[in-house]
């Protein structure tokens, strides 16, 4: 029987004394080589996952941005259909069982494990997780065969139930009646097994946007009321203040209220009453359901939120139970960030809560702190972490960033500010993109501003008959890939006659050369002489300059570089020397007046070269004698 083969191996791990020792223990295995990848965080796991194939990830407990379970459930999320071992320094058998309900195939503790019991360990994990997925698949397959005979069926029997058939035999038609009923609780029942299946599978999409709580939970009583008329039960929601926002989607939290609710419908007595209620915590939205059931038998609350766990399985047959919708209710919840709860109620009955994160509180849209000769863009899009880190960003480079996150609040800084550009999300809370973009071209001060589309999903955009009038600068997937949106935004920008941007390159390196040349025109020369002949025949916006090919200059260490019109270009040095550019005051002065920047030469700092060349590209030019 061959053995499980293991080739690549994601630690996420902090504490370098350990991430070594695991790593000598890999090296051990000489005959089939490991490959191992360490992360320290695990937002960087979370990237190194989207981009990567892994055979297993091995999860320490205790990181600088997760920590116990937490760091379970996010590693989890990250990659569902990955096996996952659990490292750690406690010796806790309670943690180690929540550890493998939330998704851990193994539990491992540091000091108590050798090469071999740890390859060992993760083989097996591996085998593991290949039959369950082989047995999820199968039960996906059997549920998705299932379900159109099914319908079928059931809407059959529910057409002779409508007499579409003509009337029936009371006897046949109580049979009928039966079948119907039952037709209709499988169609649930293999409903519900796809469900969890997917998104424990990660297969579902969750659309996120801001949410009023309140509004949803009361929709979705209208939606369940007759339901609860049917079983004899009275749904009330308690009045309060309005409790706020959450992101969710709104189609999987519909649904989780909805299993809640019928849950509760479920097992309360006819003629008594579900009360439902949401309110405002510290930092979260509670949304509880109330019940008069006759509550959960101690054995088994552990197992109340697992698949078709039921206490009572003859009272479940009567009541057309699935056992699956608090399952369902805790699996959508926990890919929202929140939590699901439950408790006795006073004087009988259940109560069931689910937590949501509340919404930040939304930045300051008007970016004050920027420089005052900063070009300003503006955002329009309602995700608070989105408008955050593309205001970092562009900062760096010499932009500043408004946000606007409802179509209404877009137009109205459009016609008090001007901006050099727009970047509009499709999805908006009072709209969508398409229709906000149609009304800033209507604009006259915007009919030719470069226009960015940013979503999740830009296709949706690029379909809509209405995108041949947008005239739409380039559509840009999230999370934004930042150089790109900086080729974008530098095309229509940094020169007004509309062509790329020119860069005369004093230097032989290639390598430097086919690296600026992504974001402008380069015209390499190998000496300051020669740099000087190409400014009388042509314009530059910049000079990138290795000081080794100086020679000429004179005794002031940063030539003279000036374009036609006499006017002094900007100078980046990038030399493998450390020149000293601030020899007397002469060489300092025209040190301020062109040098925008100094690197020293090396392929890990190349990138940051072109970072540095685009931010002088695409911001105004400096303000005389300044220094950067």
């Amino acid at each position: 029987m061959s053995r499980t083969s293991i080739k690549s191996v994601l630690l996420i791990e902090d504490n370098p004394g350990d991430a070594r020792l695991l790593r000598e223990m890999f090296n051990e295995e000489r005959a089939h080589p490991i490959a191992l990848t360490r992360v320290e965080t695990m937002k960087e796991a979370e990237k190194h996952l989207a981009e990567h194939a892994v055979d297993i990830i091995l999860l320490d407990q205790g990181l600088p941005d997760a920590n116990g379970l937490a760091a379970v459930r996010r590693a989890y999320a990250a990659a569902p259909l990955v096996p996952l071992v659990v490292l750690t320094g406690l010796d806790d058998e309670t943690l180690a069982a929540q550890a493998l309900q939330e998704g851990a195939q193994d539990y491992l503790i540091k000091g108590q494990i050798d090469t071999r019991g740890l390859l060992r360990a993760l083989r097996y994990a591996i085998e593991r997780k290949s039959m369950e997925r082989l047995k999820d698949e199968f039960v996906s397959s059997v549920s998705h065969e299932l379900r159109t005979p099914l319908t079928s069926i059931s809407g059959s029997l529910g057409l002779l139930m409508a007499k579409a058939g003509g009337d029936l035999p009371a006897p046949a038609a109580r049979l009928v009646a039966i079948a119907h009923t039952n037709s209709q609780r499988l169609v649930r029942l293999v409903n519900d097994i796809l469900d969890i299946e997917k998104m424990e599978s990660g297969q579902v999409a969750f659309h996120l946007r801001r949410i009023d709580v309140r509004s949803l939970v009361e929709q979705a009583i209208e939606a369940n009321r007759g339901l609860a008329e049917s079983a004899g039960v009275r749904i009330r929601l308690e009045d309060a203040a309005a409790a706020g926002d959450v992101r969710a989607d709104s189609d999987r939290l519909t649904q989780l209220v909805t299993n809640l609710l019928s849950n509760a419908v479920k097992f309360s007595p006819a003629g008594n009453e579900v009360l439902v209620a949401v309110e405002k915590r510290a930092d979260a939205i509670r949304i509880s359901v109330r019940d008069h059931g006759p509550g959960i038998p101690d054995d088994f609350k552990p197992r109340i939120f697992e698949r078709f766990a039921q206490a009572d399985a003859t009272n479940a047959g009567q009541k057309g139970g699935t056992g699956l919708g608090l399952s369902i209710v805790k699996q959508i919840v926990e890919r929202l960030g929140g939590k699901a709860g439950f408790a006795d109620a006073p004087g009988g009955g259940t109560i069931f809560h689910v937590d949501l994160p509340c919404c930040e509180r939304r930045p300051v849209a008007i970016d004050v702190d920027a420089k005052p000769q900063a070009l300003r863009l503006l955002l329009c899009d309602e995700e608070p972490d989105t408008a955050l880190a593309l205001r970092a960003q562009l900062r760096h480079v010499g932009f500043a960033i408004d946000f606007a996150y409802t179509a209404a609040e877009a137009m109205a800084c459009a016609r008090s500010t001007h901006y050099h550009a727009i970047l509009v999300d499709l999805q908006l809370p009072d709209g969508d993109g398409i229709s906000l973009i149609l009304r800033l071209r209507e604009l006259p001060q915007y009919g030719h501003t470069p226009i960015i589309v940013v979503s999740a999903d830009p296709s949706r955009g690029r379909d809509d008959v209405r995108s041949s009038k947008l005239n739409v600068s380039d559509w840009l997937n999230k999370p934004v890939d930042f150089d790109q949106l900086m080729r974008v935004l530098t095309k229509p920008m940094a020169r007004e006659a509309g062509r790329r941007p020119r860069i005369l390159h004093v230097d032989d390196d290639r390598g430097v050369a086919q690296a600026l040349s992504k974001i402008a025109d380069v015209v390499s020369v190998p000496s300051i002489e020669a740099a000087h002949r190409a400014l009388k025949i042509d314009d530059f916006d910049l000079a990138v300059l290795d000081m080794a090919h100086a020679k000429g200059a004179g005794r002031d260490p940063l030539p003279d570089l000036r374009d036609s019109k006499g006017n002094a270009i900007p100078v980046v040095v990038f030399s493998t020397e450390s020149p000293n550019l601030a020899d007397d005051g002469q060489a300092q002065e025209k040190v301020q007046e062109q040098a925008q920047g100094a690197r020293a030469k090396s392929r890990a700092s190349i990138d940051r070269l072109v970072a540095t060349v685009r931010e002088r590209l695409t911001s105004r030019p400096p303000v005389a004698g300044e220094l950067v």
